[in-house]
C-alpha cells in the first residue's frame, strides 16, 4: 500500500468505525432552559463517579451498604476497580456475580456502573490471564538493545535481531553474514531482542505487547467476550461504558533498551516509508545519519501501530455495542515519545476521552505534570471539540493524601473543569481499609472518612459543574498547532538532547499564557488534522471545529506534510496564519524551504510574530464576541464559554489558594443570571448593557468560581443577587467552650514480635509485616502491597506455613498516673482482623465488642480498660499459626484521655482539650474526628439584617455550624462564611462550630514531611529504627486558632 492511500485509509477508517462524520455530533443538553431546570439536582450521569477500590473479598452485603452510601453523597455512580488486595477471584463466575449485583443495585439506585477493564493497571494483561492463555503476547521480545563492538563476537541466533557494520556515514546490515566477519576490526552496532521481566504487578507474568497482532483481541475475547457481556443487556443503560487505564508500549520494554519492537516492524515500516528501518537503527540512538527523519517516521509509525491495533479495535467494539470507551493514556510524558506520543491522537477514537491528574500540586506557569498542567487539559478539550464528543473525564485526586481537605478538592477540579474536562472520577473509594490496602493512594472518598457526611456538598457541586460543562459547545476560532512531531526528531534512550526539555517547558509556557491572556483555542495534533482535517472555503477545519486562524508555536520546527498541505489550500482560500516560529525547516523530519516559500506567497495572511503580549499580536487572538480583562493578574484565572441554543454559560476559576481575583468581563447577551454551584439557586446578577453585549465585574476567592448565564430571554423573576454594604461584628458573651465530639486516639505503630525462628525489639511495623512473609518462605513479601493476585496464587501460599510458624506481636503503651480510673475503664483496643489472632492485655484475653467498630467495619473495638494499669501495658496478638491476610497493623486506642509527648513516642494522659488551639499541641495528635467550638451571642434582628458566622483562623478539612441545637449548614472553602440569618432567634443564641481533621493523622505516614507531589504505598515503608521522639513525627495543625465571629450585615 502506497503512503498516500495508507494516510487516506486513516480517516476513511476513523468516519466508518466511529461513525463521527463532520456533519455529526453528539446529542447533548444545548439548551439553557434544561441547564436551570436540572442545575439544583443533577441526574446521575453528571455526577462523580469514582474507582471503587474492590480490594478484599467482596460481598453482597458490602456491596449493598456502601452502594447507599454512595447515593447519599451525591455521587451518581461507580467504576468497579480491582486493585492491590483483592481476594475474590478476579475474572472469577464469582467476580461476574458480584459485578451483577452491583448492576443491579445502581439501577435500583439510579446509579451507573462501569467496567474497568484491568486487574490494577496497565490495562492490557487481564491481571495475567493474556500471557498466561497466549505466550506470544510477550515471549517474542519487545524491545531490542544496542551493544557496540569493535571485534564482533556474536552468533547468528534468534536473539540476535540486527548486526550492523558502519561504512563511512553508512551502516551495512551483515545479520545474515556476521560469520565472514570473524576476526576482522570495524565498528559493529548489534541489536538483540529484549524481554519484559516478570513481576508481581502482573500476576508473576510479564506485561503484553499490545502492538503483537492479536494481543487486543485476546485482551477482550477474556474481559469482554468471556466476562462483561454477561450484562450486555445492560450495556449503554445502567452499565454505561469501559475505563481503560494507561495502556502503553513502556511497560513491555526491558531495563536498558534503545527501542520499542515488535516482530513485523521491519516490514510495515518498509511499506509505509518506503526505506529500510534496519540499516537505519543507530539513527534513533545517536545522533548519526539522517536521525532527525528517521525518528520523525519510526516515531509516527510505532504510533500508528499502537492506534491500529489498540484504540481503533476497542473504538469499534464500543461503537457496536453502545459503549462508551472512557479511560486515560500518560498524558504526563509528553513530548517523549515514550508514555506520551500523542494523546489527542488516541482521544478521537475514544467515545469519552479522558486524562490522569493525580496528586495533590498544582503548579503555576503551567509545567506541572499533573495538575497545572494546563496543556493536557486543554488538548484533551480539544480533540473532543473536534471528535464531536460532549463528555470528558478525569481521574484525579489519586495520593493526594489522607489530609486533602475539601477546598483543596474544589481547587483541582474547578481548575480541571474551566480547562475542559466534565465527568469527575475520584481516585479511590477503598472498599476495604485492611492492612497495607489504606495506604494505596489515598484519599478515599468513602464512609471510611471523619468528613463523609458532608460529602454531598461537594457530590452536588462536581454534578453541577459537570453538568454546566456539558451543556452546549465550546466554538473556538483559533487553532494551535502542538509540536509534538518535532520533539521526536530529539528523543533518544540513549543521547539526551536538550530540545525536548525545552520544547516541553516552552510550549506549556505558551499555553499557559494564552490561557491567562484569555485567547479562546484549540490545540492542533498534526495526527488528528491527518484523520479529520479539512478546508471548507476560508476555515480549516477538523472533524466539528472550523478555524479561522492557525498558530505556529515557537517550538515548531517541524511540520507534517498532511498539514501543509491544508495550510497551503487555506492560504489560497484566504485563511490566515500566526507564527511564533521563524524557522519551520522541516517537513515529515527532512529539511525543506517548503515553509519559508509558503510563507513569502502569502505575506498579508501570514503574520509573524516575537512576542505574545505584543497587542496587535494579541487582537488577532482575542475575540469580538467576549472579552476578559483580568485586573489582578494573579497568574492563575481561567474561564471557559460555553455556546447554547438561547444564550451562552461562562464558567470563571481562581485557581490561586491564597489571592483573590478580579475581572471585568464583556459578552453577548441582554440579562445575565449567576448560578450558585453550592446552593444550586439561581439570582439576577447585576450587569450593564453595551448595545449586544453586557458588561460585568467578577471578584473570586483564592480557589473561588463563578457560573454565569447570558442570554437575550427574560429569566422571570429570580432574586437580585446583592453585595453586601455595611457589616459590624456581634459581640460575644463568653469565652469559646471547646469540647472533643468522638474519642482520642493513640497509634502505637511499633511493636515486638516473636517467632519461633526470631525475636525483634521496637520495630516498625511495616518492617515486622514484610519480615513476617519472607521468614514464613514468602520471598515478595506482603503479597497484598502492591501486587497482583492471578487466580488464587497468594491465597494459596496459605500452604507454605507451617504447624510452628506461629508468632507474637506485643504493643507497649504507657498511661501517666493522673489519669483518672473511670478514665482508664473506658479504654478500647482497635485490632484489625480479629479472627486472626488471640487478643489479650497485660497477660488477660479479651474479646471483640459485638457489633461495635471503628472506622473500617473490620476494625473491632476490644474493651481492655479493666485491665490497664498506671506506668507500662502490653496488648499482645497471638498467632497460632502464620495465615496469608496476617498483616501486622498498628493497634490503635481509644478512649477519654489526652494523648501527650513521652520519653519515647507518646503516653496517654489525663485531661480534656478545654481551648483554642492546635490539636497535636493540645493532647489530640492522632485524632481525626470532629472538635466543637461554642460561643454565645445577643441579637437584635430585623428584616433588614442577615447574619453570618465567619471563620478566623482554622485548619480542618470541613467545619458545619449549628445555630441553637440546629445545623445550618458547612464552611468548607474562602470567604470561609455561612448565612445563618434564618436559625437565629431574637436575644440570646448558641452558636458551634465543629472543625472535623483528617486521617492523615490516624493513619501517617509520620516520619517525613509532605513535600511529595503524590503519596502512594511507597510513603509508609521507612521509619526511624526504634521509636522516635514525639517531635519526630510530621502531623497536620488542625484546629480552631482564634474565635469565630458573628457578622451583621445590613
Amino acid at each position: 500500500m502506497d503512503k498516500f492511500n495508507y494516510k487516506s485509509l486513516i480517516g476513511l477508517v476513523f468516519l466508518v468505525i466511529v461513525g463521527c462524520t463532520q456533519g455529526t455530533e453528539e446529542k447533548g443538553n444545548n439548551s439553557l432552559e434544561q441547564l436551570r431546570t436540572d442545575f439544583s439536582n443533577p441526574p446521575s450521569e453528571y455526577r462523580s463517579a469514582p474507582l471503587w477500590d474492590w480490594n478484599e473479598k467482596i460481598t453482597e452485603e458490602g456491596i449493598d451498604f456502601q452502594m447507599r452510601e454512595f447515593k447519599k453523597a451525591g455521587i451518581g455512580g461507580v467504576f468497579v476497580h480491582p486493585r492491590p488486595g483483592l481476594i475474590t477471584e478476579y475474572l472469577s463466575d464469582d467476580w461476574f456475580h458480584l459485578f451483577d449485583y452491583t448492576v443491579q443495585k445502581g439501577k435500583e439506585l439510579d446509579m451507573k456502573v462501569w467496567i474497568y477493564d484491568e486487574n490494577s493497571y496497565p490495562s492490557g494483561f487481564a491481571g495475567g490471564h493474556v500471557p498466561a492463555e497466549m505466550p506470544d503476547s510477550y515471549s517474542h521480545g519487545s524491545s531490542l538493545k544496542m551493544y557496540i563492538q569493535e571485534t564482533i563476537d556474536v552468533l547468528p541466533s534468534d536473539e540476535v535481531e540486527v548486526v550492523l557494520k558502519k561504512n563511512g556515514d553508512q551502516f551495512i546490515d551483515i545479520t545474515n553474514s556476521v560469520d565472514r566477519e570473524k576476526g576482522k576490526s570495524g565498528k559493529y552496532y548489534i541489536f538483540e531482542k529484549a524481554y519484559p521481566g516478570e513481576s508481581p504487578w502482573y500476576g508473576g507474568f510479564s506485561y503484553v505487547d499490545l502492538l503483537y497482532p492479536g494481543v487486543t483481541d485476546k485482551f477482550m475475547e477474556i474481559t469482554m467476550t468471556r466476562g462483561y457481556e454477561k450484562n450486555k443487556a445492560d450495556f449503554g443503560i445502567t452499565l454505561p461504558g469501559i475505563f481503560t487505564d494507561e495502556p502503553n508500549l513502556e511497560a513491555a520494554m526491558a531495563s536498558g533498551s534503545v527501542m520499542r519492537w515488535t516482530p513485523d516492524l521491519w516490514e510495515v515500516f518498509q511499506e509505509r516509508f518506503g526505506y529500510d528501518l534496519k540499516v537505519n537503527l543507530p539513527a534513533l540512538a545517536e545522533e548519526t545519519g539522517d536521525w532527525y527523519k528517521v525518528r520523525h517516521d519510526y516515531y509516527e509509525l510505532i504510533m500508528e501501530l499502537f492506534i491500529d491495533r489498540w484504540a481503533k479495535p476497542w473504538s469499534k467494539y464500543c461503537e457496536a455495542n453502545n459503549l462508551d470507551w472512557t479511560g486515560h493514556y500518560w498524558e504526563h510524558g509528553w513530548p517523549e515519545p515514550t508514555h506520551g506520543f500523542d494523546e489527542a491522537a488516541f482521544y478521537i477514537w475514544h467515545q469519552m476521552p479522558g486524562v490522569d491528574m493525580l496528586g495533590n500540586k498544582l503548579d503555576t506557569l503551567g509545567l506541572g505534570g499533573q495538575f497545572g498542567n494546563d496543556r493536557a487539559v486543554r488538548e484533551l478539550r480539544s480533540a473532543a471539540n473536534q471528535a464531536g464528543r460532549k463528555r470528558t473525564l478525569s481521574e484525579t485526586y489519586g495520593g493526594g493524601g489522607w489530609e486533602m481537605d475539601f477546598e483543596e478538592q474544589k481547587r483541582l477540579v474547578d481548575w480541571q473543569c474551566v480547562l475542559g474536562v466534565n465527568f469527575v472520577n475520584q481516585h479511590l473509594s477503598y472498599y476495604s481499609l485492611n492492612g497495607v490496602r489504606k495506604f494505596d493512594y489515598p484519599p478515599s472518598f468513602s464512609y471510611h472518612e471523619p468528613w463523609w457526611e458532608h460529602y454531598k456538598l461537594m457530590g452536588d457541586y462536581i454534578g453541577r459543574v459537570s453538568m454546566a460543562m456539558s451543556a452546549g459547545e465550546q466554538l473556538n476560532n483559533t487553532l494551535v498547532l502542538q509540536p509534538t512531531t518535532t520533539a521526536r526528531m530529539y528523543f533518544s534512550r540513549l543521547v539526551k538532547n536538550k530540545a525536548i526539555q525545552k520544547i516541553r517547558n516552552g510550549f506549556k509556557n505558551f499555553v499557559y499564557r494564552l490561557e491567562q491572556q484569555h485567547i479562546e483555542y484549540d490545540l492542533g495534533s498534526e495526527y488528528v488534522i491527518k484523520t479529520l482535517g479539512s478546508i471548507n472555503e476560508d476555515k480549516f477545519t477538523v472533524g466539528q471545529r472550523n478555524y479561522s486562524l492557525v498558530v505556529l508555536p515557537m517550538e515548531m520546527e517541524n511540520i507534517d506534510s498532511s498539514t501543509l498541505m491544508l495550510l497551503t489550500k487555506y492560504l489560497e482560500n484566504g485563511g490566515k496564519v500566526l507564527s511564533f516560529q521563524l524557522n519551520t525547516n522541516r517537513v515529515d523530519g527532512a529539511v525543506s524551504g517548503e515553509v519559508k516559500e509558503l510563507a513569502g506567497a502569502y505575506p498579508e495572511q501570514w503574520t509573524v510574530a516575537e512576542e505574545l503580549n505584543d497587542p496587535a499580536i494579541l487582537g488577532l487572538l482575542k475575540s469580538n464576541d467576549f472579552g476578559m480583562n483580568d485586573l489582578s493578574q494573579n497568574g492563575m484565572l481561567y474561564h471557559q464559554r460555553r455556546i447554547l441554543d438561547d444564550g451562552e454559560l461562562l464558567f470563571v476559576v481562581n485557581s490561586h489558594k491564597s489571592e483573590k481575583a478580579l475581572a471585568d468581563v464583556s459578552m453577548r447577551g441582554k440579562y445575565l443570571i449567576k448560578l450558585d454551584l453550592v446552593s444550586g439557586k439561581e439570582f439576577v446578577y447585576p450587569a450593564k448593557p453595551e448595545h449586544d453585549k453586557i458588561s460585568f465585574k467578577v471578584e473570586l476567592e483564592p480557589a473561588g468560581s463563578a457560573l454565569f448565564i447570558a442570554t437575550k430571554k427574560n429569566p422571570g423573576k429570580l432574586e437580585m443577587y446583592v453585595v453586601p454594604k455595611t457589616e459590624k461584628l456581634v459581640e460575644s458573651n463568653e469565652i469559646v467552650a471547646v469540647k472533643r465530639e468522638s474519642e482520642n486516639v493513640l497509634m502505637i505503630n511499633y511493636l515486638d514480635l516473636r517467632t519461633s525462628k526470631s525475636e525483634k525489639k521496637e520495630v516498625y511495623f511495616m518492617d515486622a509485616l514484610i519480615g513476617l512473609f519472607q521468614e514464613n518462605g514468602v520471598e515478595i513479601g506482603n503479597p497484598w502491597q502492591h501486587k497482583i493476585q492471578y487466580k488464587k496464587n497468594y491465597l494459596e501460599m496459605d500452604s507454605l506455613f507451617s504447624n510452628n510458624s506461629g508468632f507474637e506481636a506485643s504493643y507497649h503503651f504507657n498511661i501517666n498516673k493522673n489519669l483518672s480510673a473511670e478514665a482508664m475503664k473506658s479504654i478500647r483496643a482497635v485490632v484489625e482482623r480479629p479472627g486472626l489472632w488471640e487478643v489479650s492485655i497485660n497477660g488477660h484475653d479479651v474479646e471483640p465488642v459485638k457489633d461495635a467498630y471503628w472506622i473500617e467495619k473490620e476494625f473491632s473495638r476490644f474493651a481492655i480498660g479493666k485491665f490497664i494499669k498506671p506506668g507500662k501495658n502490653t496488648i499482645s496478638l497471638k498467632a497460632p499459626r502464620m495465615h496469608i491476610l496476617a498483616e501486622v497493623m498498628p493497634v490503635y486506642l481509644l478512649g477519654d484521655f489526652l494523648v501527650t509527648p513521652a520519653e519515647k513516642g507518646f503516653e496517654i494522659s489525663g485531661g480534656t482539650i478545654s481551648e483554642l488551639g492546635s490539636w497535636q499541641k493540645l493532647g489530640l495528635p492522632f485524632y481525626s474526628q470532629k472538635v466543637a467550638y461554642s460561643q454565645k451571642f445577643v441579637v437584635n434582628k430585623s428584616e433588614s439584617k442577615t447574619y453570618k458566622v465567619r471563620l478566623k483562623n482554622w485548619e480542618g478539612s470541613i467545619s458545619e455550624v449549628w445555630v441553637n441545637g440546629e445545623q445550618a449548614g458547612t464552611i468548607a472553602w474562602a470567604p470561609d462564611e455561612l448565612d445563618v440569618s434564618a436559625l437565629l432567634a431574637d436575644g440570646e443564641n448558641e452558636i458551634t462550630v465543629g472543625v472535623t481533621g483528617s486521617l492523615k493523622n490516624t493513619f501517617g505516614f509520620f516520619y517525613h514531611d509532605n513535600n511529595s507531589w503524590i503519596h502512594g504505598p511507597h510513603s509508609w515503608n521507612s521509619a526511624p529504627k526504634g521509636i522516635p521522639s514525639a517531635s519526630d513525627y510530621f502531623l497536620m495543625d488542625y484546629g480552631m486558632f482564634e474565635p469565630f465571629e458573628l457578622v451583621e450585615i445590613e
